[in-house]
């Protein structure tokens, strides 16, 4: 049996469209974004644009009522294009340029800084009227070390002291308005920890709040809601964790979460054409330009046969792509059936952190991109071209 994507054979997909090609089902989207609603009913979602920010991606995102979180001023610029409310919007930027805070002003957007000194860069260009500063509680989690974004040794967020003094310098600006931020981790697999962030984040809001005499408009607790790439992995219970969270949130004010992950991570899958049986080295011609998570984290993907997703496990192999380094790999030791030069093989999950973070290192251009509309498709980026590199 061949795989399917929608109701879409992936097999003639690759053959239509080429390969290496991105597909991505709306309709997995779509359920994911409903599932979220219906978890968090009270709480203002905001999709996380980095994971994923095809224009055509986030008009749809933009469709279903949800705020947009940006990096910087690009990011900013593709959520108005794609129609997002910038006022239920976030713009949370690292070590951002005097650019990307003037973007944010012009926008709108929630401006949330990840240090003291930027609140005195951005009122050279103007004041807020709202202002947040994110937060780095002591403790981060993360599926990989990489992605622990809180706790000691990151780049990220203020001390609960040092955002004080951030706060009561806002205040004294003439700012009127307040939230706060903390994102500690991305691909969270540990349900109880979004309610142990909840109640985080109050107890230093409180504490902020009474010592610098500010309230609070929105605490967001960030995203990092994961979902299962390896077989021992099972879907968290969206239900429960949203249930939770808004019972533990006692605060008057409104909560945010900015899932990326959780929304377009399991709708996307990568196919890529087998070129080159060598011993046990299943060579492909993706490489880790187009999907680097394997090479940069150690992350596992599903792969599949998509020729025949019946054929029985022969082999343990290496899959590996074109790429001159030998970082190259998509899997190690993986048992797989027995693959010939010219098979279809899908490497799963692939929506969220995948074309994102692709590069055309080696002259491995970057794929197309396709949606998936049970029986209908349609190309959502051209494949990249030499000439789009000159």
């Amino acid at each position: 049996m061949e795989l399917t994507i929608g109701n879409i054979s992936a097999i003639e997909l690759a053959e239509q469209y080429g390969t290496p090609l991105y597909v991505y089902d709306q309709n997995t989207i779509l359920k994911n974004i409903q599932n979220l609603k219906e978890s968090f009913p009270n709480t203002n979602i905001c999709y996380a644009v980095k994971a994923n920010s095809n224009l055509e991606i986030l008009k749809l995102v933009a469709s279903q009522g949800l705020g947009a979180d940006c990096s910087n001023g690009v990011e900013i610029e593709l959520a108005e294009l794609a129609g997002f409310d910038m006022n239920r919007s976030i713009y949370t930027g690292v070590n951002p340029s005097n650019e990307d805070l003037k973007k944010a002003l012009e926008s709108g957007i929630k401006i949330n800084l990840d240090d003291i000194s930027i609140l005195k860069r951005i009122l050279k260009f103007g004041k807020p009227e709202i202002i947040s500063f994110r937060i780095n509680p002591g403790f981060g989690k993360g599926k990989f070390p990489s992605i622990v974004v809180g706790g000691k040794g990151t780049k990220f967020g203020m001390n609960e002291d040092l955002a004080r003094e951030a706060y009561r310098q806002a205040k004294n600006a003439g700012i009127e308005k307040f939230g706060i931020h903390m994102m500690t981790g991305s691909g969270v697999n540990y349900e109880e920890y979004f309610t142990e962030l909840t109640l985080t984040i109050q107890n230093i809001a409180r504490r902020i709040g009474d010592s610098v005499g500010i309230k609070f408009d929105f605490m967001d607790i960030g995203g990092g809601i994961g979902v299962p790439y390896e077989p021992h992995e099972k879907d968290l219970d969206i239900k429960k964790i949203g249930t939770s969270v808004e019972k533990a949130f006692t605060y008057d004010g409104k909560l945010m979460i900015e899932p990326g992950k959780y929304i377009i991570a399991e709708a996307g899958v990568l196919l890529t054409k087998v070129t080159t049986i060598k011993n046990n080295f299943i060579g492909v011609d993706a490489g880790m330009s187009t999907l680097i998570r394997p090479a940069l984290y150690g992350a596992y993907h599903p792969i599949v046969l998509a020729n025949n997703l019946d054929a029985k496990l022969v082999q343990e192999a290496n899959i590996v792509g074109p790429i001159c380094e030998n970082t190259d790999f998509f899997a190690k030791n993986r048992a797989m059936p027995k693959v010939e030069e010219g098979n279809i093989l899908a490497i799963k999950v692939a929506g969220a952190y995948c074309y994102a973070m692709a590069s055309p290192y080696n002259g491995v251009l970057r794929p197309a991109e396709v949606m998936i509309d049970k029986e209908e498709h349609w190309v959502i980026r051209k494949r990249e071209t030499v000439q789009d590199l000159i």
